[in-house]
C-alpha cells in the first residue's frame, strides 16, 4: 500500500527520518508492503510546498541542507506555511517535528489539531502537544477515525508508550522514576571525571543533544515536560509542566559530586511521578542515588525509565547512548503502526 505523507518541520530529526526511509525502502516494501509518496513539506526557514503528484525527498533534503528555498523545487506549489500545507497536501500521515514550546505547546498543537480534524493521522516527536493537550488530541483523533502517535517524545525510539499499550494490557502504571534528559546526564557524569560544567554542556551542544535553548535542559524543563507527557498518557493525569515541582542542576558543584561518590552514590536529575490519594505529584530534581542502581548506572546520553505497575511490579527500560537515529526510528515505528491500521 502506498501512503501519502507530509512533513511539518525538517530539522535534525525529520532529516534523519527521511534518510532512514531512503535506506529502508526496499526492506519496508518487502516486509510490510509499505511504500510512500511525499505530498508536502513545511519549514520555518526554507519555505513550504505541496505537490499532489509527489516530490523527491532526497532532492528536497539537498535544497534544505544547502540553505535554499523549497519553493524553487519544480512542480510544487508555494503554500506559505504549515497551515497552508495542511489545506492542500491530502496526506494520510503528517509528521510534526517542530521545536518544543514551553508556554502552551503551540503552534505544534494547532497544526496537529488541524491535521486530525481534516482526517489525517499524525506522528509527532514534539512532547509539547502531548504535555499540554493529550486528552483533547486523542479525543479528536478518535472522533475523526485517525491516530495520534508520539513514541519519539520520551526516550527517543525506545518503546515506552507502545510497551504499555501493546505489551501490558490490563496493567495500571502507578508511578515512575527516570533519568530522562541526556544533556544533564552528560554534564553530571562528565563532571564526575573532573571536567567543568561549561565544558560538558558545550559537548552536549556540539553533539546536537541539547535543546535549541539549553536552559530548557539545565533548569529541568525538558524533563518536566516529559514527566507530564508520561503522567498524562500512562496515568491519566491532568497536570501542566508549570505544576511540576522542578529544580535544575545549576547549583550542583564538584564538591557535591565528590561527597556523593564518597558514599557510593552519584547525582542524577531524576524525574518522578507518584500517585497519591489526592492526585498525582510530579517532581524533577537532582538526587544522590546509588551508583550501582538503575537510576545511577546511566552515564552520558543514556537514559532510564522505571515504571511501577500494579500487576508487573517494577519494569526498567534502559536506552544506551541514543542519537538522533533512535528518534527517527520512533517516527518509523509509529508510521508502521498507522500503516497496519490503514491496510485493514
Amino acid at each position: 500500500m502506498q501512503i501519502e505523507i507530509a512533513f511539518i518541520g525538517m530539522g535534525n530529526v525529520a532529516r534523519a527520518f527521511a534518510r532512514l526511509l531512503h535506506r529502508q525502502r526496499e526492506q519496508l516494501q518487502a516486509a510490510y508492503g509499505l511504500s510512500w509518496n511525499v505530498t508536502g513539506i513545511a519549514t520555518y526557514r526554507h519555505g513550504s510546498i505541496a505537490c499532489s503528484s509527489g516530490v523527491n525527498l532526497d532532492d528536497c533534503l539537498a535544497v534544505i541542507e544547502r540553505g535554499s528555498s523549497l519553493t524553487a523545487v519544480p512542480g510544487c506549489a508555494d503554500v506559505g506555511d504549515a497551515g497552508g500545507l495542511l489545506e492542500q497536501c491530502n496526506a494520510h500521515i503528517v509528521f510534526e517535528t517542530t521545536p518544543l514550546s514551553l508556554n502552551n505547546g503551540e503552534p505544534a498543537t494547532g497544526y496537529i489539531r488541524q491535521a486530525l480534524t481534516k482526517g489525517m493521522n499524525v506522528v509527532t516527536a514534539n512532547k509539547g502537544p502531548v504535555a499540554f493537550a493529550y486528552a483533547h488530541l486523542r479525543q479528536l483523533a478518535e472522533q475523526h477515525g485517525v491516530q495520534f502517535r508520539f513514541e519519539g517524545t520520551v526516550m527517543d525510539g525506545t518503546p515506552v508508550f507502545n510497551l504499555v499499550e501493546f505489551c501490558l494490557p490490563g496493567t495500571r502504571v502507578l508511578g515512575f522514576a527516570g533519568v530522562l534528559n541526556s544533556t544533564t546526564n552528560i554534564v553530571l557524569s562528565g563532571m564526575e571525571s573532573g571536567r567543568s560544567f561549561d565544558d560538558c554542556l558545550n559537548d552536549a551542544k556540539r553533539a546536537g543533544i541539547a535543546e535549541l535553548n539549553a536552559d530548557y535542559d539545565i533548569d529541568g524543563w525538558d524533563a518536566a515536560v516529559k514527566s507530564v507527557a508520561l503522567a498524562r498518557v500512562l496515568m491519566g493525569a491532568d497536570i501542566t509542566p508549570a505544576q511540576v515541582n522542578r529544580t535544575g542542576i545549576r547549583e550542583i558543584g564538584s564538591e557535591d559530586l565528590v561527597r556523593a561518590a564518597s558514599t557510593g552514590k552519584v547525582i542524577r536529575l531524576i524525574a518522578r511521578g507518584r500517585n497519591f490519594n489526592d492526585g498525582i505529584e510530579l517532581t524533577v530534581a537532582p538526587e544522590a542515588v546509588p551508583a550501582a542502581s538503575g537510576l545511577g548506572s546511566v552515564r552520558g546520553t543514556s537514559n532510564v525509565l522505571i515504571l511501577n505497575t500494579d500487576l508487573m511490579g517494577e519494569i526498567a527500560i534502559v536506552e544506551n547512548d541514543p542519537t538522533v537515529e533512535q528518534t527517527a526510528y520512533a517516527l518509523l515505528s509509529d508510521m508502521l503502526q498507522i500503516h497496519r491500521e490503514l491496510s485493514r
